[in-house]
């Protein structure tokens, strides 16, 4: 079965097969009575399955209007270049301080290949960059039109300093993007989206209350795909990100290392376990925890 499914009449999601792994990175369509959307792409390597997800869904090559990735990482806005080639009327649209990396993605590179491999990179299929006069500011709170679907922008800062979550209002969901913690379906546990360098702790908890302020029924979340949203699966959310947060201050009173925290992080998200038995995806996530938090509080102390 191709890896594209039906949420609710017009909305969909689909695995990219992040790096060669499925339930892990989602990208979502939007299908309006006029134009679709894709929100978020995924990395530049999945842009074939979007392609063949369009098609499947009956979405023309014409229909295609708007391409909006929550957030400058790859793993959001790596096929956006790739989409926009593809489907010569869309268009691409992101936080203004987003938008400067999707038309030259040459620092955001040079930063993925800082942590990463030159080989992961390649998995990643790099970024191609989007057309200057075909990429586009998209502010908080503006709306895109599809044709008896809307979706509005909304400012959620933390992860990343120019990070939007998108409604889609009239069905009542929200495409996240990382501004909430991941729940990957092999995993019964969350993990809170917390990367270096630009990552904001006081931001993200204010971000996460106000996409719950929305009222949202779903949360179409990237890692992995749509949660039922509640006050109960909120206070989860906080409390993982807080505990984590707790243990880095603890370690950092103590000049703990890095290696240490990531262990503690592991412990107190996933329990006891080998992390050579942890999906490669969960390993990776908690690895940018234990960087970001150890960057942040051992140099404030």
């Amino acid at each position: 079965m191709f890896p594209v499914s039906e949420i609710a009449e017009g909305v969909y999601v689909v695995d990219t097969g992040g790096l060669g792994y499925w339930n892990t990175i989602a990208a979502y369509v939007v299908r309006g009575s006029r134009y679709a959307a894709v929100l978020d792409t995924g990395y530049a390597s999945g842009a074939s399955r979007i392609v063949s997800a369009l098609t499947r869904i009956g979405v023309e090559k014409g229909d295609l209007r708007y391409i909006i990735p929550t957030h400058a990482h790859l793993d959001h806005c790596g096929a956006s270049g790739d989409l926009l080639a593809s489907y010569p009327l869309s268009e691409v649209y992101a936080h203004e301080r987003a938008v400067p990396h999707l038309l030259d993605p040459s620092r955001l590179l040079a930063s993925v290949r800082s942590i990463y491999s030159d080989g992961l990179l390649q998995r990643m299929g790099g970024m191609r960059p989007t057309e200057e006069g075909r990429t586009h500011v998209l502010g908080d709170g503006e709306e895109i039109g599809l044709g008896g679907l809307t979706v509005r922008a909304v400012y959620t800062p933390g992860h990343a300093p120019h990070h939007l979550s998108l409604e889609i209002v009239e069905r009542g969901y929200v495409v996240t993007g990382d501004a909430v913690p991941s729940k990957y379906p092999f995993a019964s546990y969350y993990i809170p989206n917390i990367v270096p360098p630009r990552y904001d702790y006081e931001l993200a908890l204010a971000s996460i209350k106000k996409l719950f302020g929305l009222g949202p029924r779903l949360l179409l979340t990237p890692h992995y795909g749509p949660l039922i949203a509640s006050e109960a699966l909120m206070e989860k959310y906080i409390e993982v990100i807080e505990a984590c947060v707790e243990l880095a201050r603890s370690l950092a009173r103590g000049a703990g290392r890095v290696e240490e925290l990531e262990a503690a992080v592991r412990r107190r998200i996933a329990g006891e376990v080998d992390p050579r038995g942890l999906h490669p995806s969960i390993r990776t996530a908690l690895r940018f925890v234990a960087l970001s938090l150890h960057q942040t509080y051992s140099s404030s102390t």
